[in-house]
């Protein structure tokens, strides 16, 4: 059975290698309202050119749960990503697909420990935010100075930074 090789013109690829390099510069390229491509050509581009799905911006957060909202997505993005390199291994890769399933297993253990470890820290910040609250409400300053002093290195802070 021989495969089917259509013909591509210099000029395609000189066409595809400019989109390449549009997204390589902004990552929102395909995204700009004056982008003329359909839907699906956006989606074939980015998945074969290099970008999976659409950009996530992780300069700005407006709040905690945006940052959550963008690690999930880059999480979710990283295992796509894995998932479709797996698929492109032929069956005569067995030391590559071992390389990969070692990848992919160590990637996966260190990006639920992230998980972990942002969710301790949202769950911490809303105690600090709780407990300074109650202060505010019930505590003169001078009672808050003490208590700040005692509390001194217990949590690994000064009390400068609460």
């Amino acid at each position: 059975m021989s495969a089917f090789y259509p013909q591509v013109k210099p000029e395609t690829l000189l066409l595809l290698q400019t989109i390449a390099k549009g997204m390589e510069k902004d990552p929102f390229y395909l995204d700009s309202d004056s982008c003329p491509y359909p839907e699906d050509m956006k989606s074939f581009l980015r998945t074969h050119l290099g970008l999976a799905a659409n950009p996530v911006s992780l300069d700005l957060f407006p709040d905690d749960q945006a940052l959550e909202e963008a690690v999930d997505a880059q999480i979710k993005r990283l295992i796509n990503d894995l998932e479709g390199f797996s698929k492109q291994l032929g069956t005569a890769d067995h030391s590559e697909k071992l390389q990969y399933f070692k990848t992919k297993s160590v990637l996966i253990d260190k990006l639920v420990n992230m998980q972990e470890r942002i969710i301790n820290l949202k769950e911490m910040s809303e105690f600090r935010a709780v407990v300074l609250q109650f202060m505010d409400e019930v505590c003169t300053k001078d009672q808050i100075s003490d208590l700040m002093k005692r509390l001194d290195g217990i949590f690994g802070t000064t009390h400068d930074d609460l």
